[in-house]
């Protein structure tokens, strides 16, 4: 939505049509052969409604969302929300999500999620996450 249509959107609840990509507890197909094939650690799906949509597969991702906000006065994008994904010195994949505010100092890890796919360990969980929530 550009800044000028902007403010002649009306307020209320966002609505979603009940096709959204991402609304219901639907199980998306396992990545078999893509990403292993193209040699990337992670696989990005975006929908982005009638923008269109991207799927890869990468050794790295970072995805931002942003959104429009009033701050002071003005209108500005804001960038609200951070998907990080990277690999780590040991070889394990790791997936942030980070909240940013514009009444916060600073941003807001929300969640981590961490895999060790070569670990062929039997006692290795496929994937460990942490919920807790830490300002960076």
């Amino acid at each position: 939505m550009d800044e000028q249509n902007f403010g002649k959107s009306e307020e209320g609840y966002i609505k979603s049509p009940s096709t959204a990509p991402f609304r219901g507890r639907t199980e998306e197909p396992r990545v078999e052969g893509s990403a292993n094939q193209q040699g990337g650690k992670f696989e990005v799906r975006c929908h982005a409604g009638n923008a269109g949509h991207l799927e890869v597969a990468s050794d790295s991702a970072s995805v931002r969302i942003g959104q429009w906000i009033r701050k002071e006065g003005k209108q500005e994008l804001w960038g609200s929300l951070l998907v990080e994904c990277k690999e780590q010195d040991d070889g394990s994949l790791a997936i942030e999500v980070v909240v940013f505010h514009p009444d916060w100092d600073e941003p807001v890890r929300i969640a981590s999620l961490q895999s060790r796919p070569r670990d062929p360990g039997p006692t290795t969980a496929a994937l460990r996450y942490d919920l807790e929530h830490k300002q960076l």
